[in-house]
């Protein structure tokens, strides 16, 4: 009886908020109609602020009817080594407006993170939901993804066994054995490495191909099906071992980004290279890659063509978009905009991936989900979201149970639930030795392997080839500036630092074991 009469209750005020929402305006009409004197504080209550705190705007949002169950199209733009600041809606000095549009339309998450930040194992974990160490794809020849868990249930083939047309154009980053190609793809067109290319005879931008592969799959794809789409874009991945970096589209150098000046990083100085762990020195692979790229002499040319070729992905990101909607598709289309991996610009001296500094690891996530209520689009979310989400999200709206192995979640409970429970931190780890101690990476001295625990507050790194650990006050130290282990600041207590270690060596413990995060 209880449950009924709260029904009532709530029933017969939303019926008298509908009232007072058609009442008000109606009566401020009538009162000019006839001469009233109407108070400033009188049309105030029409403001959207009084709308809620008289609860009616809630009202409205109340009644948006369930979202629909039906499964999603799903088209998933996956680019190449963008930080988080290589989009528009946080820094005007670089120019996305489709993707700062599918923002506005949906969510985007900002501290949205990799849980390993390099190519070819971050798309593995997008593949299989789990962690590097679960997945042991940790070099690009490797096949161990196929087999560490059934091949059968990780994304793709679970989209294609429950009816999907599954289709992947671009970056790939592993081997393609035949019977697992099967499996997962009914349409695939791999390449990457150049910005420039053949195609059909002619000399084409790796992104124009991108788009016009993903547009021909639109196209072609069986009209009676549902379609899951990975767009796989190269840019604004740097082409490694040629002289010069990136090599956007002659249009873009002629066009985008005239005369501008993109300001330095903060931490783009000597003197934070100097306070660097020892080992992250003039030999590193940081070190190496940014000569030449974001050093002082060549930062402004090499940021600014970055910065168009972003321009460029998100050019193409519109177009498929309007690809969509003249198919009609659009509105139930489930779309997603996200990286494998961050990258450092001249931060700290260094360029490229790996290391589990803030440019690296913190990378862009937007959803734009026709589920999502309006009350929840355009908003910035701040809550922990990972790379092994992507795969139980996307199964999550194709009506698909994620395998019991994936270790993610499925990250519309942050915009579907009202009061959902989430993690509040997580455990990072680059690292292509032994899973829990680190030894056999190749690359010490180069590219050291190194864990992470990561909180709003703090953040703990190990570096497990030199036994040699870092502490951070994320808070108030957002750039990871102050190593308090070394500074031995007030903030660097023994409580701390304890209370770190202990959830660290819990965390990795059980996120290495294969377990749920």
């Amino acid at each position: 009886m209880a449950t009924v009469k709260r029904n009532q209750e709530l029933s017969n005020a939303q019926w008298l908020r509908r009232f007072l929402v058609l009442f008000l305006p109606l009566s401020v009409i009538l009162a000019f109609i006839f001469g009233f004197d109407i108070q400033q504080s009188s049309l105030e209550l029409l403001s959207e602020r009084s709308l809620v705190e008289l609860g009616l705007l809630a009202a409205v949002e109340d009644d948006e009817p369930p979202p629909s169950k039906d499964p999603l199209n799903v088209v998933l733009f996956y680019a190449d080594d963008w930080t988080m600041k290589v989009l528009g809606k946080l820094n005007p000095d670089v120019k996305t407006p489709n993707i700062d549009r599918m923002a506005d339309n949906g969510m985007l998450f900002s501290n949205n993170c990799v849980t390993t930040s390099v190519c070819w194992m971050s798309r593995a974990t997008l593949m299989t939901g789990v962690y590097s160490a679960i997945h042991r794809e940790v070099s690009p020849p490797s096949e161990n993804m196929y087999t560490t868990n059934p091949w059968n249930e990780t994304l793709f083939p679970l989209m294609k066994q429950r009816g999907y047309y599954t289709g992947l154009v671009g970056k790939y980053h592993a081997p393609q054995p035949e019977q697992y190609m099967k499996m997962a793809f009914d349409q695939k067109r791999f390449y990457y490495g150049w910005h420039y290319m053949k195609r059909d005879g002619k000399t084409r931008h790796v992104t124009e191909v991108n788009e016009a592969d993903a547009i021909q799959f639109l196209r072609q794809r069986p009209k009676d099906k549902k379609f899951f789409l990975k767009v796989a874009f190269f840019a604004t991945h740097a082409e490694d071992g040629s002289k010069v970096s990136y090599k956007p589209q002659k249009s873009s150098m002629e066009n985008l980004y005239q005369g501008v000046t993109i300001p330095t990083p903060k931490t783009a100085t000597e003197e934070h290279f100097k306070e660097l762990p020892p080992f992250l020195n003039e030999k590193c692979e940081g070190r190496n890659r940014w000569r030449n790229r974001f050093d002082p002499e060549n930062y402004q040319e090499n940021i600014v063509n970055l910065y168009r070729m972003a321009t460029e992905v998100d050019t193409a990101v519109g177009n498929i978009i309007k690809e969509l909607k003249d198919q009609g598709v659009y509105n139930n289309t489930m779309l997603i905009f996200t990286t494998d991996n961050g990258n450092l610009h001249g931060e700290h001296g260094l360029a490229e991936k790996w290391f589990p500094f803030e440019e690296s690891i913190r990378v862009p996530l937007v959803i734009q989900d026709p589920r999502m209520p309006k009350r929840n689009r355009g908003i910035v979310n701040e809550d922990w979201t990972l790379s092994i989400d992507l795969a139980p999200t996307i199964l999550g709206a194709a009506g698909i149970e994620p395998s019991s192995f994936m270790q993610g979640r499925d990250i519309s409970h942050l915009y579907l639930d009202k009061s959902p429970s989430w993690r509040q931190d997580f455990f990072y780890e680059y690292n292509r030795g032994d899973p829990v101690t680190g030894e056999g990476h190749i690359g010490m001295n180069w590219i050291d392997a190194s864990f992470a625990l990561v909180t709003k507050e703090w953040k703990y790194i190990y570096w497990p080839q030199q036994d040699y650990e870092q502490l951070f006050h994320r808070s108030i130290d957002p750039y990871d500036e102050w190593d308090t282990l070394k500074k031995n600041t007030v903030q660097t207590t023994d409580d701390i630092y304890v209370k770190m270690k202990t959830r660290y060596a819990f965390l990795k413990d059980w996120v290495q074991s294969g377990n749920k995060v």
